[in-house]
């Protein structure tokens, strides 16, 4: 009962800052779609640490709270019918969210880190399919050929999908190497345990790489979705400020390389 109690408990935590993190958009595509601050991450611990059916519940939930803040995108369908509205609730929401509860039948099956990456990436194809699909059935665009909604459906997409797995799989990749999530009680990794000293160069180096990677995934992907049509264009690369994505790149790996040096020296 007790164990049940403080399974619940974390669910309600880990559920409430999902959804704050849903708020935090990198990027906020014109048509829909954005990409986000990691926003499934704490439904993947709590699936990884409780299992499937509390984290299939947990996702489950999360998905109901999504659909429910996003009920103005009714509004927009092209064509407001029940077969439309069922599609756009089951594949834009709870589908596409719950699919982030199945890394709980990793947690047996593979190492750690292995479980948690495996399951993020999985669900977040998943989730790329149901928008996929519900784009090309509840929001296809009329005034596009048949042939070629589908395709609009599956670029427009990829479009924040991309750099929303990406940026997802980096804040993965970091707290599993920062926090061991498999025991009852997190705690510290191994590869970071020891001296505080040591740990704390880690952690900003981990922390380094993971900047670069949001920031230079914002720069680039911000700019691969026209304005005014929602196309992919791969023409956008030419408006992409590559000196900011240099820099940025160059001092934050710079950086992770300084920590990890001043990490081997503590060591010493």
């Amino acid at each position: 009962m007790k164990k049940n109690a403080l399974a619940l408990c974390e669910a309600g935590i880990m559920i409430a800052l999902s959804t704050v993190l849903a708020m935090l958009k990198l990027i906020d595509m014109p048509y829909g779609g954005s990409v986000t601050f990691a926003q499934m991450l704490p439904i993947l611990i709590y699936a990884y640490r409780h299992g499937p059916k509390y984290g299939m519940g947990a996702a489950l939930t999360a998905s109901v709270i999504q659909l429910l803040l996003g009920l103005e995108n009714f509004s927009y369908l092209p064509l407001v019918t029940w077969y439309s509205i069922i599609v756009l609730a089951l594949l834009d929401y709870v589908v596409a969210y719950s699919a982030f509860g199945v890394v709980g039948f990793f947690k047996k099956k593979m190492s750690y880190p292995s479980a948690m990456m495996t399951g993020a990436l999985i669900a977040s194809v998943v989730r790329y399919l149901c928008h996929v699909v519900s784009g090309f059935t509840a929001w296809a665009a009329f005034e596009l050929p048949d042939g070629a909604v589908l395709a609009y459906s599956i670029g427009y997409n990829a479009t924040y999908m991309i750099p929303e797995t990406i940026v997802l799989c980096a804040a993965v990749y970091y707290i599993c190497s920062a926090i061991d999530f498999s025991k009852e009680t997190p705690t510290r990794a191994k590869k970071i345990s020891g001296d505080s000293n040591i740990a704390l160069m880690k952690l900003l180096s981990g922390l380094a790489v993971f900047a670069a990677v949001i920031v230079d995934t914002v720069l680039i992907f911000s700019k691969l979705q026209d304005e005014e049509t929602g196309d992919f264009i791969l023409s956008g690369l030419s408006e992409v400020d590559w000196i900011s994505f240099a820099v940025v790149t160059v001092v934050c790996l710079g950086a992770a390389v300084l920590f990890r040096i001043a990490d081997k020296k503590t060591e010493k």
